[in-house]
């Protein structure tokens, strides 16, 4: 901050000469003294001035214009402390100068006694505030009080007044800057920049408002010519190399950084800084050795302990990697980007309990994460919990293709559907085999493990069609190709019977499709018991077995989906009923209970669809309108909302869902 105090002084000094003639009290011989010691005072020489006004004052010593004549020589020669001493006896004689106080204000200030100056300067204040080079005094005096707030309201007063000041502007840029407000700082600083590019000195306190802005290019350039006036300025070169580092510009940054660390090798807080800079040069050991060194003045910085930890995962090293990822989580647990580097280290290190643990931690804060539930899914694929990981699989292609998870998903279905295969339950199976034959009609172990499955089930027409797929698209497969051979010769007979017969004749002929005959009867009685018993995953077993005797059975394949609804599966519930509209696409009720799974979402724009095509294909169907009520109205479409409410309570009769939705109606129109 520039000091206005000698240019006070010398106006105080001015007014009070020009005040002489008016103090009627100055002697002759008094007078003639005070213009001897203004004649040496112009030459410099103020211990004779001082000399001449004391023989003065011994002649003339009520004179109040005496006083403030020594006290200022006094303060010229640095003693203050007699300067004051005559500016108090200057106030006893003229109680109500301003000039006085401001004079005893800058002596205050100069001295550091920033309380005491304050209250002369509010003294001169109250005598003649019409004078506004006081409220300079005011905001310096403020600024160095801290006092930000008021200072800065001092120096605006003054700027209204004197808005070319050029030192006023930039101490109030400065005030901003130091208050936090480096935005407002650089607004000032900028337009004291253009008005006096020449004049211009504070480069350092602009350049650094530029770089807390974000202002980076223009910081630097600030920056750059504030160390050509101050080379050795710690702070700016600081700020200067942090510039270029966030302009990406590293070699000026490691070239800062390096001269500042020779300047001053104990600047340990810069060291975190210049290890990141360092770690994204690829000078690794060197970024180790940085953080390291930080760390041992910043234990307890997380993000040190991360970006440590992230340099380890550059070089491959998991277990160093996972350490200090480790270190930082027990700093900072609530730091995602810490949960997914620790996920990610046990996912590599194949310690998928913690990986899992990790991922979910994560999901927490990122819910919607793509990469996140992408890693989860293969994770659960990897801990051969496969509904879970389909289930991801499927949610994530349904929001944006991916061949990678696709091939994941096919994958986690052949895996399920042999894994289901070896515990026997060969109709559930089939339904995985078929999900991944739909994904990829060229993955031959898909087919192959159907055959099996089919071949179980005792579906041979099924069985061989997919032993003979499974080999040709892998010819090599010795073991695909032995399974065919076995399969044919155990079925022999079956192939055999190759003459077209009527219906009753297969019937009377073929002993074992009566046999399935009664194994889907005898299915279908199993699942309508389990399911009054409400064993509802008993009840989808059954079901699901009697679906493949009869894949064509949209009865029972309704009963499966609405099963799987019932059970909160959504995803499998939603996959029968696209079955049963693959099959028909009339299927009323199966788009009315696809529309419920929907809504259950909070999919309202699909569940819509549903709904119109159910309203499309059954007019009458009364829930559909209630339906399409409720989710208008949590879309916030008040007027399509009231629309099918209205429509539901045109054809509604059950008294109850009459009044609830005449309430729903009574609350929309408000």
């Amino acid at each position: 901050m520039k000091n206005k105090n000698l240019y006070l002084l010398l106006i105080a000094s001015l007014i009070s000469v020009s005040a002489l003639d008016a103090d009627a009290k100055m002697t002759k011989e008094a007078h003639a003294l005070y213009q001897q010691a203004c004649s040496y005072e112009y030459k410099s020489d103020y211990n004779s001035a001082i000399k001449i006004i004391q023989k003065a004052i011994a002649i003339n010593g009520d004179d109040a214009m005496l006083y403030t004549k020594i006290a200022g020589l006094y303060s010229d020669i640095g003693n203050y402390e007699e300067a004051l001493g005559a500016y108090k006896k200057a106030i006893k004689l003229r109680p109500n100068d301003a000039f006085i106080y401001i004079s005893i204000g800058n002596i205050l200030q100069t001295m550091g006694d920033y309380e005491n100056a304050y209250n002369s300067y509010m003294q001169a204040q109250q005598i003649y505030p019409e004078y506004k080079y006081n409220y300079l005094n005011l905001a310096n005096i403020e600024y160095y009080r801290k006092n930000y707030k008021n200072a800065i309201e001092n120096y605006n007063t003054f700027l209204s007044a004197y808005p070319e000041h050029q030192e006023a502007s930039e101490n109030l840029a400065n005030v901003y800057y130091v208050s936090k407000q480096p935005d407002k700082a650089c607004e000032i600083f900028s337009n004291i920049y253009k008005k006096y590019p020449t004049a211009f000195k504070d480069y350092a306190n602009y350049g650094m408002a530029l770089f807390d802005t974000k202002q980076f290019q223009p910081a630097a350039e600030m920056l750059e010519k504030a160390l050509e006036d101050s080379p050795n300025n710690e702070a700016v070169m600081a700020k200067l190399a942090l510039s270029y580092q966030n302009l990406e510009d590293n070699q000026k940054a490691y070239n800062t950084f390096t001269k500042l660390f020779e300047l001053n090798p104990k600047l340990i807080a810069l060291k975190f800084d210049y290890a990141n800079l360092l770690g994204n040069m690829g000078k690794n050991e060197e970024a180790i050795e940085q953080y390291k060194e930080y760390l041992t003045a910043f234990p307890d910085d997380a993000d040190a302990y991360r970006n440590l930890g992230l340099v380890y995962k550059k070089m491959d090293n998991n277990e160093l990697a996972l350490f200090n990822f480790e270190k930082s989580y027990s700093k900072d647990s609530s730091n995602v980007e810490t949960k997914k580097e620790l996920a990610l280290c046990y996912h590599k290190k194949q310690d998928y309990v913690n990986a899992l643990k990790y991922y979910d931690f994560a999901l927490k804060s990122e819910p919607d994460n793509f990469e996140l539930l992408a890693n989860k899914a293969l994770t659960l694929h990897a801990m051969n919990n496969y509904v879970a990981a389909i289930e991801i699989y499927k949610e994530l292609l349904d929001k944006q293709p991916n061949d990678r998870l696709k091939q994941n998903l096919t994958a986690a279905s052949i895996a399920y559907g042999y894994d289901l295969y070896e515990k026997q339950d060969y109709g559930q199976a089939i339904l995985y085999f078929e999900d991944a034959i739909e994904l990829n009609d060229k993955e031959p172990s898909a087919y192959f493990g159907y055959a099996q499955a089919n071949e179980k089930m005792g579906c041979t027409d099924i069985a061989l069609a997919n032993y003979e797929k499974a080999v040709r698209l892998a010819p090599g497969n010795l073991e695909y190709a032995k399974a065919l051979k076995e399969f044919k010769t155990a079925n022999a007979k079956i192939q055999a019977t190759s003459v077209k017969t009527d219906e009753t004749d297969i019937k009377k002929t073929n002993p074992q499709m009566n046999e399935q005959a009664l194994d889907y009867d005898d299915l279908i009685k199993k699942g309508d018991e389990a399911f009054k018993e409400q064993n509802y995953n008993n009840a989808i077993d059954f079901y699901t077995k009697a679906v493949v005797f009869v894949p064509a059975d949209k009865v029972t394949m309704l009963k499966i989906a609405n099963l799987y609804r019932l059970l909160g599966n959504n995803t499998k519930a939603i996959s029968f009923y696209d079955k049963i509209l693959m099959l028909d696409a009339a299927n009323v009720d199966a788009y009315f209970n696809k529309g419920l799974v929907l809504a259950s979402q909070k999919n309202y724009e699909e569940c819509i669809k549903c709904m119109e095509k159910v309203i499309e294909l059954s007019p009458n169907y009364h829930y559909a309108y209630y339906s399409l009520g409720l989710a208008y109205e949590q879309l916030e479409d008040t007027e399509k909302a009231l629309e099918y409410y209205y429509l539901y309570s045109g054809i509604e009769t059950d008294e109850k869902m009459l009044n609830l939705v005449k309430q729903k109606i009574k609350q929309l129109e408000k």
